[in-house]
């Protein structure tokens, strides 16, 4: 390739084999970023499979969100005080060996949780809200997992990182070729 010097005019080849060049090396800088990302989730266990990790139930009017949670053992579950009434969490059927005693009391200034070790099916209810529903279940079982809040969560985040990173590459790029196309172009000698 030709050496560019000061007094030289940039060609349109020259221009767009480094608008290419940065494309794909702005391409290549994504690639690196969303595969970090993925390491740093594994290593932290963001993704990983084991239980260990936080979920949260909101403890509403007269209802609990999520009604039905599944967890793997090794998570804590907390029950977060959203709403006006008292309320508390009084633990029903639980696996044989369960030492789940539940929340009395639970009132704005307070929440409430607890770290689910035994395997099995756990039904809780609101002592005063019972006969308005105000019902849960905790399953905590291998592999399981709650289920996904939206169409945002098919696709990870470092994909998402990609696919911007490549759009915003091929949108810059083309916008720069159609404007030296068709405003640029060597000077008259």
């Amino acid at each position: 390739m030709k050496q560019f010097e000061e007094d030289e005019p940039l060609s349109r080849r020259l221009f767009l084999a480094g608008a290419a060049g940065t494309a794909v090396a702005a391409g290549a800088t994504a690639t690196g970023m969303a595969q970090e990302d993925e390491e740093d989730e594994a290593e932290n266990g963001d993704d990983a499979p084991a239980g260990g990790g936080t979920e949260v139930v909101e403890v509403d009017d007269n209802f609990f969100e999520p009604e039905n949670l599944a967890i793997e053992p090794g998570t804590t579950v907390v029950w977060e005080w959203v709403g006006v009434a008292d309320h508390n969490v009084n633990p029903g059927d639980q696996p044989e060996g369960a030492d789940w005693e539940g929340h009395p009391d639970l009132k704005a200034d307070g929440d409430y949780e607890y770290t689910f070790t035994e395997e099995g099916t756990y039904d809780y209810v609101c002592d005063p809200h019972v006969g308005v529903g105000m019902v849960g279940t905790i399953e905590v079982a291998e592999g399981a997992s709650a289920a996904p809040e939206g169409p945002a969560d098919l696709v990870p985040d470092a994909a998402w990182t990609l696919i911007v990173a490549t759009v915003a590459g091929m949108v810059s790029t083309l916008s720069l070729v159609y404007f030296f196309m068709r405003y640029g172009g060597e000077p008259a000698e």
